[in-house]
């Protein structure tokens, strides 16, 4: 028999922790046991108590094992064999809205890996039935937990490049596409939230997509985005599968001066201003993706921490500017049409 939270809920303590959770994985391929590496060194810091994961491919178990304490192939044998505090959703985009509306009834927080769902739709649905069940939610837009890039944005802050102008993002792999490798929902999405966040949640005002490339399914491979903002602002994201050589980098260009992160480390930027250049280099710099579980795993009482983040509104911004630029690849338009808002 199925548990839900209403059965559960004697497993809350006193002050909401979710310090030493149970915690499932729905997910196991390449970034789901990225996720349960993490997630073991955590255990080791006896910040995670038990780690429990899941895949529709037996085949997955080897890899798992190595991490989790126990493996299954259906979510509904995962929360019917274990309490679970928080429950990650790892798996292909279109999966994510209707596991997450169903595990919602038997967790206290889940862990979307970008993007939530496929449509604002689908987002929207998921965050009210957070918001139903009292829940909490972390949707994977990873760089917003990258050290080197708040560094750089606490930098701008302070007026040392002059005002924000543009934001170049570059996200190119040697990685052969996935089976489902449409690059605005797998890559450009990064490109598009860190664009937004760095220039302080500024919503964007026109897109246009370029260099697309499609393979024979007609799902875009490679492109470029160009975003423009209010303020004469701009944004150009390059994303791409199957590049001669890895490209990860963020440059930010200021009125008087530049930063240059290198997204592939969490540790260094470097800064150029007239006659000028220096790199900083963060110490005890931690991965992102084990700052997003730190993140989750706080009390879910703390005052000073959103139960929904990113921002709800933040979130829905994303996928609305990914729904725009898959409909302008299936049309001839050259121009944003916001009509289909």
């Amino acid at each position: 028999m199925l548990m839900n939270r209403a059965t559960l809920s004697n497993r809350q303590s006193t002050d909401d922790s979710i310090m030493g959770a149970v915690v499932g994985v729905v997910g196991c391929g390449r970034w789901g046991l990225n996720h349960l590496k993490t997630l073991s060194e955590l255990k080791t810091r006896g910040l995670i108590s038990a780690i429990h994961a899941c895949d529709i491919q037996p085949g997955k178990l080897v890899e798992a094992s190595k991490y989790a304490d126990t493996f299954c192939t259906d979510w509904q044998t995962l929360v019917t064999n274990h309490h679970l505090d928080i429950v990650a959703i790892v798996t292909p985009a279109d999966t994510h809205h209707d596991l997450a509306i169903s595990l919602l009834d038997y967790c206290r927080a889940v862990f979307i890996e970008k993007p939530i769902g496929l449509s604002r739709e689908e987002a929207s649905s998921i965050i009210a039935k957070v918001q139903q069940t009292d829940s909490k939610l972390l949707v994977g837009h990873i760089l917003r937990f990258h050290d080197a890039i708040n560094k750089a944005i606490e930098i701008i802050t302070t007026g040392e490049i002059g005002e924000l102008q543009k934001i170049e993002f570059n996200r190119i792999t040697t990685r052969q596409p996935p089976d489902n490798p449409n690059i605005f929902e797998a890559m450009a999405i990064h490109g598009i939230d860190t664009a937004c966040y760095s220039f302080g949640e500024l919503e964007p005002s026109t897109l246009s997509v370029s260099n697309l490339a499609l393979n024979a399914n007609k799902y875009p491979i490679n492109a470029k985005l160009s975003l423009t903002f209010p303020g004469m602002k701009e944004a150009c994201i390059e994303v791409g599968w199957n590049g001669n050589e890895e490209n990860r980098e963020i440059k930010y260009f200021g009125a008087s001066g530049t930063i240059l992160v290198e997204t592939s480390t969490s540790s260094k930027l470097i800064i150029k201003t007239p006659g000028k250049e220096r790199i900083w280099v963060i110490d005890n710099s931690e991965l992102p993706l084990m700052k997003e579980w730190q993140y989750l795993l706080q009390p879910l009482n703390n005052a000073s921490q959103q139960a929904i983040y990113p921002p709800p509104e933040a979130i829905i911004r994303s996928i609305k500017w990914i729904e725009l630029a898959n409909h302008k690849i299936q049309n001839t338009s050259t121009e944003l049409d916001e009509s289909i808002e």
